[in-house]
């Protein structure tokens, strides 16, 4: 290694640390946001404090809508951290910094240093993956543990002329997959599965079938991933019809979550989750680095990932369900090929020029016109509080659009700065969103309502609501009156624990003391049947009133 090459990959590694800083910077500053961050919290801290690691519950009911892995990450650093926001967001931020650690590596092994350090660059710098990175949500988590099973693969591949590390990076692959199995369910198979299947009838590389390590890797994958389904059907007999049938096919085919969008959903998810990279993540899509006209027989790790992402998109565009983390696992694999075109070119001035056009629309719709934005959503008082977060996240991202043009010559320096820049931009957006957490958290009223009741055993109920983060900020479970939503199976299977509201009130009549969160509507109409109560919280979006 010459001395240039090795000052670049020092100062590419002081980047890197950085990054990482910035990354895990303020962790828990935030919030948790309701509902997800409220609800994988809550079960984590229900499994750590009831001892139980094989039925998952949420708010004291059954939930099997996802398998275990995550709950079982979040619950170990809340045994080592405490019950924390920031112990609720490790797993899926540092399973995300990997994951961008591993496009670097993967990138570096198959194309070379430079494009495995723009791939995690790029990744670690769009929006999208950057702020899923810092929810604790199940995307991240899965889509981390998908593209280390996709990128081990690829090395396998690249490798067949060394056995032995074909093997090991295959069984590296199919534990993978058994742990993104164990994260968000078959997703786990079903993605890189059909990946495998469409890539090599395009590229005519039947070979790839004798080099997957079918059996041993099947049985890394069972020995990994079985022994909790069994256990927790074992357990509990009516999880495999509700898991199998209910959460995958029934949610796949039908609007049964009512997650239901336009088949158009997700280039729009894409355009603004690839901020401020747009550019080259479409050119990554339209002039990936490998030619059109298949090599038979030959493996193309390029085209592998080309049809990873593009399936992952597809996939998810035509399933009746849709939520913006969905698309999350195909920008480890566009980090790739972004990485690898972003070696072979010149300069980054295109992203920098859309760079500063995104900022100047920040600037306009967000500062100059922020009176006119507030309006249509009807937000004025909290856009005020969240304008100086926006106001610095437009800065940072007009700072990177420039430097990308002054230091058009300096291509390693331009796309650090660039990313270091947008990084930072997205994180001002996830603090800034502290100054109007309780629009959709609970922590507040949580301590409106611990200081209220002190130590004594009181009832906290919510009526015809389920607030998600409040049983973990109250640090136990509450009664639910009237509401079912995403918890009616676990109600269905033990309805003593739920309520209605006509046997809810006579209890609330003859409390001692007992606290209750209602909406504006329920309120209004205890007020005018004369129910007694004092109010101890009140914000937009709830009243939580105590019974004494």
């Amino acid at each position: 290694m010459t001395p240039a090459s090795l000052r670049q990959c020092r100062i590419n590694g002081i980047v890197i640390v950085v990054a990482g800083f910035i990354w895990f910077l303020l962790l828990g500053y935030r919030d948790l946001i309701e509902p997800d961050e409220g609800r994988y919290a809550e079960i984590a801290r229900e499994m750590l404090s009831s001892g139980n690691w094989i039925t998952p519950r949420l708010n004291g009911f059954k939930y099997f809508e996802k398998p275990p892995l995550q709950y079982w990450g979040t619950a170990i650093s809340m045994a080592i951290f405490g019950e924390s926001n920031a112990a609720a967001r490790i797993w899926c931020s540092g399973l995300g910094f990997i994951g961008a650690l591993w496009a670097g590596y993967v990138g570096s092994r198959l194309y070379s240093r430079s494009a495995g350090y723009f791939a995690f660059l790029f990744l670690i710098s769009t929006v999208l993956y950057a702020g899923m990175g810092h929810a604790n949500s199940l995307d991240m988590g899965v889509s981390s543990l998908l593209f280390i099973a996709v990128g081990a693969l690829a090395l396998a591949q690249s490798e067949r002329h060394l056995p032995k590390q074909e093997r090991n990076w295959m069984l590296l692959a199919w534990a993978a997959l058994a742990a993104a199995t164990l994260s968000k369910g078959l997703i786990g198979l079903v993605l890189p599965g059909a990946a495998v299947v469409l890539y090599s009838i395009w590229q005519r590389d039947w070979a790839l079938w004798r080099h997957l390590h079918l059996g041993k890797g099947l049985l890394v994958y069972l020995l990994v991933a079985a022994p909790w389904f069994v256990a927790v059907s074992y357990a509990n007999p009516e999880f495999p019809r509700f898991f199998f049938i209910h959460e995958h096919f029934e949610r796949f085919t039908s609007d049964v979550h009512g997650r239901t969008k336009s088949n158009w959903y997700f280039f729009a998810v894409f355009a603004i989750g690839s901020i401020p990279w747009l550019f080259s993540a479409l050119n990554g899509i339209i002039k990936p680095p490998f030619s059109w006209k298949a090599e038979a027989g030959k493996f193309e790790p390029s085209r592998f990932f080309w049809v990873y992402a593009i399936f992952v998109f597809f996939f998810f565009s035509v399933s009746h369900s849709k939520l913006p983390g969905y698309i999350l696992p195909m920008f480890p694999a566009l980090a790739l090929l972004v990485g690898e075109n972003m070696s072979k070119r010149k300069h980054v001035i295109a992203d920098g020029i859309a760079a500063i056009a995104v900022s100047a629309i920040i600037f306009i719709f967000f500062v100059w016109k922020a009176e006119e934005t507030a309006k249509i959503g009807k937000l004025a008082s909290h856009l005020t509080l969240f304008q100086p977060w926006i106001i610095a996240t437009a800065s940072l991202i007009g700072a990177a659009g420039i430097s990308a043009l002054l230091l058009k010559d300096k291509k390693n320096l331009a796309v650090s700065v660039y990313s270091l820049c947008a990084l930072l931009g997205v994180q001002m957006l996830s603090w800034g969103y502290q100054s109007i957490s309780e629009l959709r958290s609970s922590r507040v009223m949580a301590e409106a309502i611990q200081s209220y009741i002190g130590n004594n055993a009181v009832e906290v109920y919510d009526v015809n609501r389920y607030d998600q983060s409040l049983p973990y900020y109250l640090g136990r479970t509450i009664k639910l009156v009237g509401y079912t939503g995403e918890l009616e199976f676990g109600i269905n299977q033990e309805p003593e624990k739920w309520l209605n509201e006509a046997d809810f009130l006579p209890l609330w009549l003859n409390s001692a003391q007992a606290v209750s969160i209602l909406n504006q509507t329920t309120y209004d109409q205890w007020s005018q049947q004369k129910i007694p109560m004092q109010v101890i919280y009140e914000n937009s979006r709830y009243i939580a009133v105590g019974r004494r």
